[in-house]
């Protein structure tokens, strides 16, 4: 997906019709664990998963790629997944949100991503209640490699706290993929700014207005995080993050804040690169314009005295009919009073500094 996010729900369906328009293409891997067990399914059908309903230990089923309309609709027969949620994991390209029905969360968190120098955008759909974590992301490529790693280990906090801790955590690692983005763009504004001082040309005015254009699609994906973990620190009406849990939540805030403020940074920074380019390229066509004037402004007076001695007057007919044409170094005279005003106007332009 690019940073525009594309919609596949064709207008005037109904709410909660699961568009088989997108080829399924995904992996499914099922985790349950407590602070002493760890087991692992991979592919697991809806079936096998809805026997860890009523399990005492925490029950995380990630979903890797974009699943087909059929899977989810088994997914939320066995566990009561609202139809407007299956919707929006089907129809990528959502804009951040949470939403609370009945005791379950659902949250839309978008994550970021540069491959082969390019910036993607992915949507992760994430699902709480009690116990019990499902999480949707249509990437091809799985971002919590990590969180699995923290999981197969007995010790720390992950295998210890609750699933709203792994909702969290989710949410947090989602959040935290736009710094490797950002320091990517970090570079480009860096390399852009070497180009700008060596050699500004129009390719460059392109990919500024590339990165700017970049810059501002991509803050218009991410800033409603602020707004979902702002809810999920106010959850008044579910009760579901312990207040535990909510400590990390805010640290969590403060890197979405962050994230946001470098997008902001970098805008400006590239708005002060166009400034720069346009004054350098206004610069460099005064400087032109200069040298063009000064040109034409030498040329001037060596072009009124050949023209005055290039009149046609005859010298028999009066004395004062071009008299220099009777002298021996007229000619020479000529040249020598070209010249001289030729060199006397640099003498006073280099005074006036005018070049």
């Amino acid at each position: 997906m690019d940073l525009f996010g594309k919609q596949y729900h064709e207008p005037g369906t109904m709410p909660g019709t699961l568009s088989e328009s997108i080829p399924a293409k995904y992996s499914t891997l099922l985790v349950d664990y407590d602070g002493q067990s760890y087991t692992e399914e991979e592919n697991p059908i809806p079936e096998q998963c809805k026997a860890y309903i009523d399990s005492p230990s925490i029950t995380w089923i990630h979903i890797q790629g974009m699943p087909s309309g059929d899977m989810l609709q088994q997914l939320s027969e066995c566990f009561g997944l609202h139809s407007l949620h299956l919707e929006d994991i089907l129809n990528s390209g959502q804009r951040p949100k949470l939403d609370i029905i009945d005791q379950q969360l659902f949250a839309i968190i978008n994550l970021p991503s540069v491959i082969n120098s390019t910036v993607t955008v992915h949507q992760l759909g994430i699902f709480y209640f009690d116990r019990m974590v499902i999480s949707v992301c249509a990437d091809q490529a799985n971002p919590f490699p990590l969180i699995y790693e923290r999981l197969r280990k007995s010790t720390g906090k992950l295998r210890q706290r609750g699933a709203d801790y792994l909702f969290y955590t989710l949410i947090d690692t989602a959040i935290d993929h736009g710094f490797p983005v950002l320091e990517d763009y970090a570079e480009r504004i860096e390399n852009l700014e070497d180009q700008l001082i060596l050699k500004p040309d129009a390719s460059l005015l392109n990919d500024i207005h590339q990165l700017r254009r970049e810059l501002l699609l991509l803050r218009r994906r991410l800033a409603p995080h602020r707004e979902v973990i702002n809810e999920l620190l106010r959850d008044d009406e579910a009760n579901a993050i312990s207040e535990s849990t909510r400590i990390y939540l805010r640290d969590c805030y403060d890197h979405t804040i962050s994230i946001l403020e470098l997008l902001e940074t970098y805008r400006e920074m590239t708005a002060g690169m166009l400034e720069v380019y346009l004054s350098s390229q206004s610069h460099r066509l005064n400087e032109v314009m200069r040298v063009l004037t000064i040109i034409a402004t030498v040329f001037i007076p060596p072009t009124f005295v050949v023209g005055v001695y290039g009149m046609n007057f005859d010298r028999s007919a009066s004395a004062l009919n071009m008299p220099e044409l009777s002298w021996p170094f007229g000619y020479l005279f000529v040249w020598a009073l070209i010249i001289g005003m030729i060199l006397g106007m640099l003498m006073y332009f280099k005074k006036q500094r005018w070049f």
